[in-house]
């Protein structure tokens, strides 16, 4: 028991080295090279990239790990939608930018805060949670998100889950799609829950699981602007709950 402890805090270290030493190593060259020669789009693709290094180290010092998503190519073709997704670990955002092109989602106020990462995310275009707060400026951001072909994802249900079952979700996502006229894709994440649980701060070196990620359904952008928010948040419950 002590050996496995042991061995997940130095996976744990292995991951935040790089997580946090490569950026300073040189890495913020490339977002800096990446940023002047394309702005937004270029931090995206920066931090996408940096997302899929980090999920690359991951595998390779839990080799007992499988990522296991079968529509990988599908996801790369995804542009211009909301993604919604169920929440297991704090490893979910990472794992779904490395696999989404494009794409922003919705952080806690303080990440904005912290020297140079914060402002990152914001030239990169992620928002706050006051996104969904009265007055329309985040929503015209958001619009010029998708309309550029970038994509939003949210997890409506605003947490983690505990116990691996789906807890309400927040209706704002929904709000957003049917207001913009946008396509609902809804994926369902299984495993990182094991790999990293909520309320640990290390790793599980002993996890041996697959994550998985699944395209469940995808709401046209008709679709959603003929729908009442209610309705939508209905749908989507149900179609991850039936997977």
């Amino acid at each position: 028991m002590r050996r496995g402890r042991t061995l997940s805090v130095l996976v744990t270290v292995v991951l935040w080295i790089y997580f946090v030493g490569a950026f300073l190593i040189g890495y913020w060259l490339i977002f800096l090279g990446a940023g002047i020669v394309r702005g937004r789009r270029g931090l995206s693709w920066a931090l996408r990239s940096y997302a899929r290094g980090f999920i690359a180290i991951l595998l390779r010092v839990l080799p007992r790990i499988r990522l296991d998503v079968p529509q990988r190519s599908q996801l790369r073709f995804i542009r211009g939608s909301v993604v919604v997704c169920n929440h297991l670990s704090f490893l979910d955002p990472l794992l779904l930018l490395s696999l989404l092109p494009g794409t922003i989602t919705i952080v806690r106020p303080d990440f904005f805060r912290v020297p140079v990462f914060g402002w990152l995310l914001l030239g990169a275009g992620f928002l706050g949670p006051d996104l969904f707060a009265e007055g329309r400026p985040w929503i015209d951001r958001v619009q010029r998100c998708l309309q550029s072909g970038d994509n939003l994802l949210v997890f409506p249900e605003g947490t983690r889950s505990r116990d691996g079952r789906l807890a309400s979700l927040k209706r704002g996502a929904f709000y957003l799609a049917q207001q913009l006229a946008a396509p609902i894709v809804v994926l369902r994440l299984g495993g990182t829950d094991r790999v990293f649980p909520p309320g640990r701060l290390t790793f599980d070196a002993n996890a041996d699981n697959a994550i998985e990620v699944r395209q469940l359904a995808v709401i046209s952008a008709a679709e959603a602007a003929a729908s009442t928010t209610a309705e939508l948040a209905v749908r989507v419950r149900g179609t991850l709950e039936a997977s």
